[in-house]
């Protein structure tokens, strides 16, 4: 389970009371780790919230490195550190993704609050099949601990339909 959300933007101590931009996740060593699980078959669930992936920071603040996200402003102003969604997944995964939050939003866009479920499954897509990144887009309020608490359940449910479709 991913969460394609700001939890991607690390931040790190740079001195004993300073932060500093550490990075965006994945780094290049973890992408390798994401394409090797994938290709021995395991399942990725990418959850989003759909809200932009950015946080603000002193220029001093942000390094210049081959990892570093888009960070607008001048030297010693307040800048804009973003990331843009799924940008760590394959082309095509990367289009799949974004098409599904394009279509979440817009329709979440156009339905009243009270009638949008607290997790959306991109329907393209299934976690009982080798391979299969599931892309998932949470309801506003929807915290990560809660999805990280359900989640569990969800994979266990996922999983008895698995075996009672194999059950004689």
């Amino acid at each position: 389970m991913v969460f394609d959300d700001d939890s991607r933007l690390r931040w790190a101590h740079s001195s004993a009371r300073a932060w500093a931009f550490g990075g965006a996740w994945p780094s290049a060593a973890e992408r390798d780790e994401i394409e090797v699980h994938l290709a021995r078959g395991g399942c990725l669930l990418v959850i989003t919230d759909g809200a932009d992936i950015s946080a603000a920071a002193w220029s001093h603040e942000v390094a210049a490195g081959a990892d570093r996200p888009e960070a607008e402003g001048l030297l010693d102003d307040l800048v804009e550190v973003t990331v843009e969604h799924f940008d760590w997944l394959p082309p095509e995964l990367r289009e799949r993704g974004a098409r599904f939050l394009a279509e979440e939003r817009s329709r979440w866009a156009r339905e009243p609050a009270i009638l949008r479920p607290a997790v959306v499954l991109d329907p393209s897509s299934d976690l009982r099949s080798p391979g299969q990144v599931v892309f998932a887009m949470t309801a506003p309020g929807c915290t990560r601990a809660w999805i990280e608490r359900e989640v569990v359940h969800y994979l266990e449910h996922v999983r008895a339909d698995e075996l009672t479709a194999v059950d004689p």
